[in-house]
């Protein structure tokens, strides 16, 4: 409709009859409902435009030139306490085929502390044709968030495509900022370009950086036209332009009242970003220098060939372990859990947050107050809640190094496996075993909390009852953990003796009898032997040996198994035996 494709005869607008009435109607639902002022308000947010209205194409050559540009909206948080979950979307308000998104349609901001702005943009994209000239797409930005109403930026409001001019009064100097980063982290990129050396009453001077890849969090520009002109935004209000299109006679036009001295902005100017970045990919950004001067547009003529930038973001080269300190451990004990985070690239990152979970079951640990260290220098207590510890801040890990979080906790009374997780945060992004942020892998530790092991020796012999010379006898020993802690490195002994088993007086060793079945105990066993009554143990049975029969040895008196590993007190692992056989002479 006409509205939205306003025709220029000899500078002027000109307004068809039916246009002409709808923007009065307009008008008169803005006077009813207070539409149309600067800033929607809520109990708790404000949203008001930060980009120009007026975007466009190249005025003869549609090819060159520009043909996306953000637009944005400034949110702030003016309760007194944080908001979380903060989402800005564009929504069209009226229809036009050659203008729209070039990015997402909605930006998120976790959290929004009392007091703070952030800025949400959006790409809109101009088809190249001659046909955009002179149209309008209307539109508005909404902002929501958990708890409370969402709002709106002023309608009507549009973007109108002009005509502009290629010049090289308006260049780039620079584009510096990283080529290569990482999601979760925080950048800058700082673009330095010129214009005329007075400025112009509307200017616009940006790095057109992807919303699905970066966040702008903030804006920070500065003029020398005039002295000591600064901007915390990308648009340069400098005269005070009208984009509302209800006011007819002077919409597009400078109005007042002046932002700046002389209500011209520019000169040198150089504008600093600070963004987040929110995903991995490739893409190319470049700088567009854009203003409106002696009734025209224009734009720098070094367009797509100076201030490019090509940037890969990529996840975050960080993984996360956790270890902990000694297991087993006694009851009531005391364990020290590390969380050690690796960066395995070239600059430092930034985390967040650290975040364990303790163990519940079979009972929870306690956190040893003032016990937290970060790199061996101590930390804050972390913040509890349940059975969650949470430490917040700012923990640098520098390229190419580990960095250890450690803290204490003492251990239940109650014997068992205690497992416990943890991850961290760059910002929303959480790092846990993988370098992907989209999985869900924290890091674990296990604690064995363990009593006194109580090991029970059963022997037995096959054939029992009284038996004639010559009989060979085979003698089992079975074994088991039935106490509340692991057994380690223990040596089977006769319990009568309290030294190694004897060997009767009246019978022989059978040279090469013994049988080892150690089960899933995980044990290695050594079997040594004694001819000095248990004094040393490094005689090696022979056949024959003291006058025995063949494949007997009568020297033999003691038979000593030394167990290395740790017997568990759980069944079936806590179990095995040992045998041999003698003969009775």
């Amino acid at each position: 409709m006409m509205s939205a494709a306003m025709l220029m005869q000899g500078g002027a607008k000109v307004l068809g009859p039916m246009t002409r009435a709808f923007l009065m109607h307009a008008g008169l639902l803005a006077l009813l409902f207070g539409i149309g002022g600067g800033q929607t308000a809520n109990a708790q947010l404000t949203v008001t435009p930060v980009t120009w209205n007026v975007i466009g194409l190249d005025s003869n050559k549609q090819n060159d030139g520009p043909d996306t540009f953000p637009v944005g909206a400034r949110v702030c948080n003016t309760g007194p306490t944080a908001i979380t979950n903060v989402v800005g979307n564009f929504i069209w308000d009226s229809a036009n085929p050659f203008l729209n998104l070039g990015g997402s349609g909605s930006v998120t901001a976790t959290s929004l502390a009392a007091g703070a702005c952030t800025d949400f943009y959006f790409p809109v994209t101009i088809t190249r044709t001659s046909l955009a000239h002179d149209t309008a797409r209307r539109y508005h930005i909404t902002v929501s968030a958990d708890g409370v109403a969402s709002v709106s930026t002023p309608t009507p409001r549009e973007l109108y495509v002009e005509r502009l001019v290629s010049q090289n009064r308006n260049s780039v100097t620079s584009v510096t900022g990283p080529t290569t980063v990482y999601q979760g982290q925080i950048y800058n990129y700082t673009v330095s370009a010129s214009t005329a050396t007075q400025g112009y009453e509307q200017l616009e001077a940006f790095l057109n950086l992807s919303n699905i890849i970066f966040q702008v969090l903030s804006v920070s520009t500065t003029y020398t036209s005039p002295t000591g002109g600064a901007n915390n935004k990308i648009y340069a209000d400098a005269c005070g332009w009208d984009n509302n299109p209800l006011n007819l006679s002077t919409y597009r036009s400078c109005v007042g009242p002046e932002q700046y001295p002389s209500g011209r902005a520019g000169g040198n100017v150089v504008t600093t970003y600070t963004v987040k970045v929110l995903s991995t990919g490739i893409t190319t950004a470049s700088t567009l220098i854009y203003d409106f001067s002696g009734s025209s547009y224009h734009y720098n003529s070094d367009f797509g060939s100076r201030g490019v930038i090509t940037i890969t973001a990529l996840p975050p080269p960080l993984t996360l372990t956790k270890l902990a300190t000694p297991s087993p451990v006694s009851p009531g004990g005391t364990v020290t859990y590390t969380l050690r985070i690796a960066n395995t690239g070239p600059n430092a990152v930034s985390i967040t947050d650290y975040v364990d979970t303790l163990p519940t079951s079979p009972a929870q640990p306690s956190y040893v107050a003032g016990s937290s260290t970060f790199n061996g220098t101590a930390i804050s207590d972390p913040t509890v809640s349940g059975a969650t510890l949470t430490w917040a801040g700012n923990f640098s890990i520098p390229a190419n190094q580990t960095r250890d979080l450690s803290f204490r906790v003492v251990m239940p009374g109650t014997v068992g496996a205690y497992v416990n997780s943890a991850i961290a945060h760059a910002n929303e992004f959480q790092i846990d075993t993988t370098p992907i942020t989209t999985d869900h892998a924290p890091a674990t530790a296990s604690v064995i909390v363990s009593g006194a092991p109580d090991i029970t020796l059963t022997k037995s012999v096959t054939p029992e009852g009284t038996q004639a010379p010559g009989t060979e006898l085979a003698y089992t020993i079975t074994f088991a953990n039935t106490g509340g802690g692991a057994a380690s490195n223990f040596i089977l002994t006769d319990p009568n003796l309290n030294t190694t088993l004897k060997i009767n007086d009246n019978t022989d060793f059978k040279v090469d009898s013994g049988v080892n079945d150690l089960g899933t105990t995980m044990l290695t066993v050594t079997v040594s032997y004694s001819n000095d009554g248990g004094a040393t143990y490094t005689y090696s049975p022979a056949s024959g040996g003291g006058g025995a029969p063949a494949g007997f040895d009568r020297n033999v008196t003691h038979v000593r198994w030394t167990f290395s590993g740790s017997l568990s007190p759980v069944s079936p692992n806590n179990a095995g035996s040992v045998s041999f056989a003698v003969r009775i002479r």
